[in-house]
């Protein structure tokens, strides 16, 4: 047992160093570049290892020959002009407290950005609780769909709408539910509309504002006509039949509070992000078939900074949970995350996690980060992948959404499943 232990340390160490060199420091890959199969590994200190997973081409999830990726300048989108004023009204009022688990929660959270300044040696933490409290919008309706891929590349796909709502710490006046959702912080709704045996099925995550609770999950199950909540204890099984467990779906894996976090510094990665209303984004024919890796014809792959951080459950709840590391890559201009690696619980690489959507623009100015366009899941052991492209034909936020998805006792609460087949 003990020499199994410390192969365990060994081999957790090994991961979690970082495998970049001094390119993180300032230089980059120059706009005009090709990236082909023939030089990609020129350029592999700018990748995630789910990234040069797939240009390494020895796995089922591989780009076919000729592919391409173009690089061009870095482009970076500003979030709403409020959150930043609300950021620094609040400047220091957020405190971090470690918890008996040797975890840390938050206290004193208002609004904007908990941590600007993230140094020191809680810088991780930091981090982390800045992506948990990422700017997202305040509320917003969308339909999407997601294509299903086996190990043999077939394809079946599900259809759903989605309506993501912020209970608290809105930045926009009356977007506030905390009267009526008291305690949570925010919910994610998705209903499936396809195929025709799962229409109505939909799962609902409700979210603590305190990061140290468990977030309730509840699936409506038509066949039974009533909704079920799942096991708070299921946060890594299967999101709707996908790839995404409970822990994919959210900022940051949940409770808050149950891991510990390692900041590993800046790094400059290779990342796509198309630019805003790209109808480009939604057609399959300008992917790399069939995980819908962006061809040339949807835009060019930027190089962007990066905050790496290391996420592990805390010692003492690490038994039985599937992820043995998820190694974060985060923006910093907009705390939302551009990909994830993930290793399970004997510290093997399993999946990876990519963020390819294109910035939306809000009607009272500045963006939305990652919420419209394309982002995957690849499941490299079991050699599968989900793929969930969001907002074609409908994608709406804040003050735009008709006022019927705004209503949170209907999108946003439980006592809503019981309405969907009314």
């Amino acid at each position: 047992m003990a020499r199994i232990l410390m192969v365990g340390l060994v081999a957790l160490t090994l991961i979690a160093t970082p495998v970049w060199t001094a390119e993180a420091k300032g230089a980059g890959i120059a706009p005009g570049t090709v990236i082909t199969a023939q030089n990609w590994q020129q350029y592999k200190d700018f990748m995630p290892r789910g990234l040069q997973a797939i240009l390494q081409g020895d796995t089922a999830f591989r780009l076919p020959q000729g592919w391409e990726m173009e690089v061009g300048p870095t482009v970076y989108y500003p979030l709403p002009k409020r959150y930043w004023d609300l950021t620094e009204k609040y400047k220091g009022q957020a405190q971090l407290v470690q918890l008996p688990t040797g975890g840390y929660t938050i206290k004193g959270y208002h609004a904007g950005a908990p941590f600007p300044d993230y140094s020191g040696p809680l810088a991780g933490y930091k981090i982390f609780y800045n992506v948990y409290y990422q700017y997202r919008g305040d509320v917003a309706y969308y339909l999407g769909f997601g294509p299903e891929i086996d190990r043999y590349m077939n394809t079946t796909t599900i259809t759903g709408i989605n309506v993501p709502m912020v209970f608290t710490h809105n930045i926009e006046p009356g977007f506030s539910h905390e009267k009526e959702m008291p305690g949570y912080y925010a919910s994610f709704y998705d209903e499936l509309l396809t195929p025709e045996q799962s229409k109505y099925t939909t799962e609902l995550e409700l979210v603590f504002d305190n990061p140290d609770t468990i977030a309730e999950t509840y699936v409506f199950l038509p066949s039974l006509r009533r909704s079920l909540r799942l096991s708070g204890g299921a946060r890594c099984s299967p999101f709707l039949g996908t790839d995404y467990t409970g822990d994919d779906s959210f900022t940051v894996p949940l409770p808050a509070g149950w891991f510990n976090v390692k900041f590993q510094g800046r790094k400059k990665v290779l990342m796509f992000r198309p630019t805003p209303k790209n109808r480009a984004q939604f057609d399959p024919s300008n992917y790399y078939t069939p995980f819908w890796f962006p061809k040339p014809a949807v835009g060019k792959w930027q190089v962007l900074d990066a905050l790496v951080i290391d996420v592990t459950r805390v010692p003492g709840l690490q038994n039985g949970y599937c992820y043995g590391l998820r190694r974060m890559y985060v923006d910093p201009h907009t705390w939302t995350s551009l990909y994830f690696d993930l290793f399970d619980s004997s510290m093997k690489f399993w999946k990876t996690q990519a963020f390819f959507e294109s910035p939306y623009p809000l009607p009272g100015g500045g963006y939305i980060v990652n919420q419209q366009g394309v982002n995957w899941i690849i499941d490299f052991q079991n050699q599968h992948a989900t793929v969930a492209v969001e907002g074609k034909d409908v994608f709406l936020a804040n003050q735009e959404v008709p006022r019927q998805y705004q209503d949170a006792s209907r999108y946003g609460s439980p006592g809503g499943l019981a309405k969907i087949m009314q």
